[in-house]
C-alpha cells in the first residue's frame, strides 16, 4: 500500500498547472547546436504534424497535444521553440500592440522566419498579453536563443543554456529555481563532459525528465544543422526513433500520434493504450491511489477535481467519446460527492449526448450543492424549454 502523503505529494505535483512542466537544454559547440526537449503532461494523447513548405514558406514539424495547439515545432531553416507554463505574471506593454492569436503569431514565425533577432522584431509588436502564465523560448541554427517573458525578451548566445518552469527575470542565479527535476538536470551537466551528440543530449534530458502522475510523455532531441529529430517516449531512454526533418517535409502534409512510431511493447506504447481504454477511462487513476483512504476534503484540497475535469473533458471534446467522460465524471464523484462544478461537468455531458433528464438530474445536484451556480440554472431551464417544444 502506498502511503498517503505519497499519494497526495503525486497529486499535489501537478497542481494547479496539471503537468505543463517541461525542460530545455541547448548547446553549441563548433558551429554546431544540439537542442533537447522534455514535455511533462498528465496525458499521453500527444502528436507531431507535418506542414511542407512552399514558394513564400518553410516547412515546419509542429508537436502538441489532440488540440492541434502547437506547443513546440522546428523548421526546416532549423528554428525551434517551446511553450513553457509559468507562475502568473503581468504582462503590462499591450498598448498599440496587434492582437493576433498567439497561434498564429507562432505559425507566421515558424514558416517566414530564420533567426530569433527576426522573432524578436516581430513579436515585439503583438500583444503578448496571453503569457501572464508562461513563456515562449526560441533557438536558431547558430545556438542563438531567445525568451520571450510578455514584456521581457532576452537573446543571447552562450554555448549551454538551460530552461524550464521559472523567469530568468525572477531569479539572480539558476541556484535559485526551487524545481528538483530541473537541478537534477543541472547536476548532471556541471559534472560531465559536455559532448555535440544526439546521446549526450538525450542523457542530459533523462536528468530534467519526471516520473510522476504527470510525467515526461515524450522528449525531442533536435541537431539543428543535420536536422536529425530524436524522439523518446514516456521517459523512456532507453529506446528511440529518429526522424529526418527534411525528408518528412517532402512528403504530404500529415500527423501522427507519437506513440504510434514505437514498437506495441515499448513502455510508453503500453501506458498510452491503458490511458485510452473507452471501458476503463480511470484504470491509471485508481492504480494510483490503490485503497488508500482519501478523504473528499484531502482531494479538493490537492485539486483532484481539476485532473478529473482535465481527463473528463479530453474524453468528451478530443477523443469524442462521451461514454468515458460520463465514467470519468462519476469516478470524481464517488470519490468528492460533494463537487458541484464535476456534477455540472457530468451534466454537460449529458446534455450533449442529448440525454436530458440524466443532465436535469446532474445538474439539480449541482444546484442544490451551489445555489448560486448560473449555469446550471440556465441549463435546467434551457433543457425545459426543449422538453415542452412538441416533437414532429
Amino acid at each position: 500500500m502506498k502511503h498517503l502523503a505519497t499519494i497526495l505529494l503525486l497529486i499535489c505535483a501537478i497542481v494547479p498547472n496539471l503537468g505543463l512542466a517541461c525542460s530545455m537544454y541547448k548547446l553549441t559547440k563548433n558551429g554546431k547546436t544540439i537542442v533537447g526537449n522534455n514535455e511533462d503532461f498528465l496525458s499521453p494523447n500527444n502528436q507531431f504534424w507535418f506542414e511542407k513548405g512552399n514558394t513564400n514558406t518553410f516547412g515546419v514539424m509542429y508537436m502538441g497535444q489532440l488540440d492541434n495547439f502547437a506547443q513546440g515545432a522546428i523548421n526546416e531553416k532549423g528554428l525551434v521553440f517551446d511553450g513553457f507554463w509559468e507562475p502568473y505574471l503581468e504582462v503590462k506593454n499591450t498598448a498599440g500592440k496587434l492582437n493576433i492569436p498567439i497561434q498564429d503569431a507562432l505559425k507566421n514565425i515558424m514558416q517566414t522566419m530564420t533567426h530569433v533577432e527576426e522573432v524578436r522584431t516581430y513579436l515585439s509588436t503583438v500583444n503578448l498579453s496571453v503569457l501572464h502564465d508562461g513563456q515562449l523560448v526560441f533557438v536558431d541554427q547558430s545556438g542563438t536563443y531567445l525568451i520571450i517573458e510578455g514584456d521581457e525578451m532576452f537573446i543571447g548566445d552562450e554555448s549551454e543554456k538551460t530552461f524550464s518552469n521559472f523567469y530568468y527575470s525572477q531569479i539572480q542565479s539558476v541556484d535559485d529555481v526551487a524545481l528538483p527535476y530541473f537541478q537534477k538536470g543541472q547536476d548532471f551537466i556541471k559534472r560531465t563532459k559536455q559532448l555535440q551528440t544526439l546521446d549526450y543530449c538525450s542523457e542530459a534530458m533523462s536528468n530534467f525528465a519526471q516520473n510522476r502522475v504527470a510525467p515526461t510523455q515524450y522528449t525531442t532531441i533536435y541537431d539543428l544543422e543535420t536536422l536529425t529529430v530524436r524522439v523518446h517516449l514516456f521517459h523512456d531512454f532507453s529506446d528511440y526513433i529518429e526522424l529526418d526533418l527534411k525528408e518528412e517535409l517532402q512528403k504530404e502534409n500529415y500527423s501522427t500520434m507519437i506513440a504510434d512510431l514505437f514498437p506495441d511493447h515499448a513502455k510508453g506504447v503500453l501506458h498510452y493504450k491503458k490511458y485510452n481504454n473507452p471501458e476503463h477511462p480511470t484504470l491509471l487513476l485508481e492504480e494510483l491511489i490503490g485503497d488508500n483512504k482519501i478523504t473528499e476534503q484531502e482531494f479538493v484540497a490537492q485539486g483532484f477535481d481539476n485532473i478529473i475535469h482535465q481527463i473528463g473533458y479530453e474524453w468528451l471534446y478530443d477523443i469524442k467519446k462521451p461514454k468515458a467522460a460520463i465514467r470519468v465524471f462519476k469516478y470524481g464523484l464517488k470519490l468528492m460527492p460533494n463537487n458541484a462544478k464535476l456534477y455540472d461537468s457530468l451534466g454537460k455531458v449529458f446534455y450533449l449526448s442529448d440525454d436530458w433528464d440524466n443532465a436535469t438530474i446532474s445538474y439539480a445536484k449541482s444546484l442544490a450543492l451551489n445555489p448560486k451556480n448560473k449555469n446550471a440554472i440556465e441549463m435546467i431551464t434551457k433543457i425545459s424549454k426543449q422538453l415542452e417544444q412538441p416533437t414532429n
